[in-house]
C-alpha cells in the first residue's frame, strides 16, 4: 500500500450458466477463481496463459491473498520468482524453492483452484472453463483462524 492509496477489495460471486466463480476487484485488477476437478493434469499447463495459475491448496482465500501479494511484489520489484505464476506458488508454499512449491501446492489429480488475474479476469476464466469443459466443484469460505495462518505463510516469503 503506497502513501495515499486505499486498499479496497470488492468481492463478487457469480454463478452464470452453471459456472461458479468468485471475482475480487483489487486496484486495476480482477482476480477470478474457481475450483475444478482434474482427472489428468498433463494437458492444463499447455493451456494456461501467463495470467493463470492452478493450485491444489484448500482455501480460495489463500490463493487470492497470495495472488495479491505476488502482483504487489512485481509492481514494487520485490518478487522472488521470474513470473507472477511462480510467485503465487512460492507464496502458497511459504518457500523460495520453486521445485518445493510445485510439489507442495502445484496442480494435482483431484480438486484444484484455477485463478486468473488481470483485466477482465472473470470473463477470461469463464471462457477458459467452458472451452476446456472443466468440471467445477462448489467451494465455500474457510475457517477464519485457518485463513489467518495461511495468510502469514504467504507473507513470510517477503522476509526469507
Amino acid at each position: 500500500m503506497g502513501k495515499g492509496k486505499e486498499f479496497n477489495i470488492l468481492y463478487l460471486q457469480w454463478k452464470i450458466g452453471g459456472v461458479i466463480l468468485k471475482v475480487i476487484k483489487w486496484e486495476d485488477y480482477e482476480i477470478a477463481i474457481s475450483r475444478v476437478m482434474l482427472d489428468d493434469i498433463s494437458w492444463i499447463f499447455r493451456e494456461l496463459s501467463e495470467y493463470m495459475q492452478v493450485t491444489s491448496v484448500e482455501c480460495w482465500e489463500q490463493v487470492v491473498f497470495a495472488t495479491i501479494l505476488s502482483l504487489k511484489s512485481f509492481k514494487c520489484g520485490t518478487n522472488k520468482a521470474k513470473t507472477v505464476k511462480g510467485e503465487i506458488l512460492l507464496r502458497l508454499a511459504g518457500t523460495l524453492q520453486i521445485g518445493e512449491a510445485i510439489t507442495k501446492v502445484g496442480a494435482k489429480k483431484g480438486e484444484n483452484f484455477l485463478v486468473v488475474f488481470g483485466r477482465d479476469a472473470g470473463r477470461v476464466l469463464q471462457e477458459f472453463l467452458k472451452k476446456n469443459s472443466l468440471k467445477e466443484v462448489p467451494f465455500s469460505d474457510c475457517n477464519r483462524e485457518e485463513v489467518k495462518m495461511l495468510f502469514e505463510e504467504a507473507a513470510i516469503v517477503d522476509v526469507l
